[in-house]
């Protein structure tokens, strides 16, 4: 019987067993796809490449009227080549690296038997403990030819970009899959079924980035929601609308939010309880039976579904098996951005709430276009919002549309936690120049 038997070795499942190994518990991984989660193998890893080759494309763009001369255009196929030199070890790597620290690691589909037992190809195994880290994927459909539909992972490990796809929903995973097909010299076709893109952001930035989407041929459909998909003769797709709307394509990816993957556990058979949002855990990350616990993508904790939250659970995990911690697990602010080109990035209180209690809050709007960063880098169209409370004069939340939108919001999020003033703010010193330099310049 192991002492804790971890069931997915994403970001999350891998810091919860290096971390319980090195504290002495006997550790037993298993992974039914690839060790190293989605993210190293088919997921964010990726895709921060592609985008990274993407943003390099547009930039150079714009420079083409202030001294770039040499047109250029990207190839998938040697991008990919050059990706998967990169990537394709991971799992192996993943598993050598478990392995080599004395964690045993079995590759199979776990399924729950008992509280205590799974299974796995026949073969059962004892845990005193379970971690559940299975982590998510992407919404399936089932309207008819939904299996013409392809996922994330396909997209970013395809050996050829298809001409013209259409991407299902409007999120953060289809703005950053549009920066890079257009890159890339794909037609892009995004279908929302409701009015409202990036739903958590500042909605006026959101519509900007529309807009910066749409001089580069992305057509988007709004309030559509697929009827069926089917084959056309000339192998392309035909999809129609419950509106009648129709669009021929050459392929058709979910990008309509990712949901939890733990259906194949049979957590039935563990009387661990679960719902379309995720496993059922508690402030402790407890699931329905006390000595099992789920983090990362896979539980239903209000906390953005990203990698960092996933390893900051796992961490929680280690201590509080380790050390019999009793205090619940606590979130930091919380800061998140778009993989997209320009990027929209927020930390602390969002825009939304802020407009809504306008007696509490007060929101100042700076144009970035002549910060030296924007200036260098021929940008238009950098926005910058600030929320103070007026209480006491203190900044609490913001939100920014800019290529490097991110480590704006980062260095305003290092602010946030010091809980300074407008004032305290400016008294700190930087390495110059930064971008950050540009934030105390202009925000007088």
């Amino acid at each position: 019987m192991y002492d804790v038997i971890v069931i997915g070795s994403g970001l999350a499942g891998l810091t919860a067993a290096f971390g319980l190994k090195k504290a002495g518990k006997s550790v037993l991984v298993i992974e039914q796809r690839y060790f190293g989660g989605v993210v190293n193998n088919a997921g964010s890893t990726r895709k921060k490449e592609l985008v990274s080759i993407s943003k390099h494309f547009l930039q150079n763009q714009r420079y083409a009227k202030y001294g770039i001369a040499t047109s250029e255009t990207l190839d998938w196929e040697k991008t990919l080549n050059w990706i998967n030199t990169i990537e394709e070890k991971e799992s192996l790597a993943h598993e050598q690296a478990l392995s080599q620290a004395g964690i045993d690691t079995l590759f199979g589909q776990a399924t729950f038997v008992s509280p205590h037992e799974v299974n796995v190809d026949g073969i059962v195994y004892q845990g005193k403990q379970f971690i559940v880290a299975t982590g998510g994927e992407d919404r399936t459909f089932t309207f008819e030819g939904h299996e013409l539909t392809q996922d994330s992972a396909a997209f970013l490990t395809q050996a050829t970009l298809p001409k013209e796809i259409l991407l299902i929903g409007a999120g953060i995973i289809s703005f950053a899959f549009m920066t890079i097909a257009t890159a890339f010299g794909a037609t892009v076709n995004v279908w929302q079924h409701n009015d409202q893109a990036l739903k958590i952001f500042d909605q006026s930035f959101v519509r900007q980035l529309i807009e910066i989407n749409k001089k580069r041929g992305v057509q988007f459909e709004f309030n559509q929601t697929i009827e069926s998909i089917e084959r056309l003769e000339n192998g392309r797709l035909k999809v129609t609308s419950q509106t009648g709307k129709q669009q021929e394509v050459d392929a058709v990816y979910r990008v309509a939010g990712r949901v939890a993957q733990v259906d194949h556990l049979v957590l039935e058979k563990a009387a661990v309880e679960y719902d379309q949002h995720g496993i059922h855990v508690n402030d402790y990350l407890q699931t329905t039976q006390p000595h099992i616990f789920a983090c990362g993508d896979c539980n239903d904790q209000a906390v953005p579904k990203l990698a960092t939250y996933a390893v900051l659970q796992a961490q929680y995990l280690v201590d509080h098996l380790v050390h019999q911690e009793l205090a619940p697990i606590r979130y930091p602010l919380p800061a998140m951005s778009t993989f997209s080109q320009p990027k929209l990035a927020q930390t602390g209180v969002l825009i939304s709430e802020a407009l809504m209690h306008p007696e509490q809050y007060e929101v100042e709007e700076l144009d970035m276009d002549d910060w030296l960063d924007s200036r260098k880098i021929a940008e238009e169209g950098a926005r910058l919002k600030v929320i103070k409370r007026k209480s006491d004069n203190r900044i609490v939340g913001a939100t920014a549309l800019a290529q490097e939108a991110d480590l704006l919001i980062n260095y305003v999020t290092q602010g946030l936690h010091a809980n300074w003033t407008k004032e305290e703010r400016r008294n700190q010193v930087y390495a110059y120049p930064s971008l950050v330099n540009e934030l105390d310049r202009f925000w007088s």
